[in-house]
């Protein structure tokens, strides 16, 4: 029987994630992980996708193991935010979480000095950006896809 690699996660896989955190995702982000689980950003950003035992291989550096695992995880959660994204360079996309719900409004935190500034563009923009890239991925399918006699 052949895997099925799903390009979204399952409202399930995001229960699970949201319970291994211990924290509740605002409704924006999970209809960005429904629309499309592994987004990357202009700016070198990768949005964590959630983890998906169908797909590990492109879900391993999920919301769930950065946050909890990753190099910058455990202080950030320390500092009562979540993690939704990394540029590679120790900056991260991040969430306030407020009594166990992580907010919609997305800050930019510096790692060297923990600044927290409003990230303008917010999760619309990565709305945007997970549609267009499961847009594209429909394209390469139905471009690629074997045809039937």
């Amino acid at each position: 029987m052949a895997k099925c690699h799903r390009e979204s996660a399952t409202e399930e896989l995001i229960l699970r994630a949201e319970m291994e955190l211990g924290v509740s995702f605002p409704p924006e982000l999970k209809a960005i992980w429904l629309a499309h689980n592994c987004n990357e950003l202009p700016g070198g950003w990768r949005v964590y996708p959630v983890f998906d035992p169908s797909n590990p291989r492109k879900t391993a550096g999920s919301i769930t193991y950065e946050n909890l695992r990753g190099a910058w995880g455990r202080h950030i959660r320390s500092l009562g935010l979540i993690a939704i994204a990394s540029n590679g360079t120790g900056n991260h996309l991040v969430a306030r979480v407020v009594d166990g719900a992580a907010e919609p409004q997305i800050f930019h935190w510096h790692h060297e000095t923990e600044r927290l500034t409003h990230w303008k563009p917010g999760l619309a923009s990565i709305m945007k950006s997970a549609i267009k890239s499961a847009e594209a991925i429909d394209r390469l399918k139905r471009k690629f896809s074997p045809t039937r006699v």
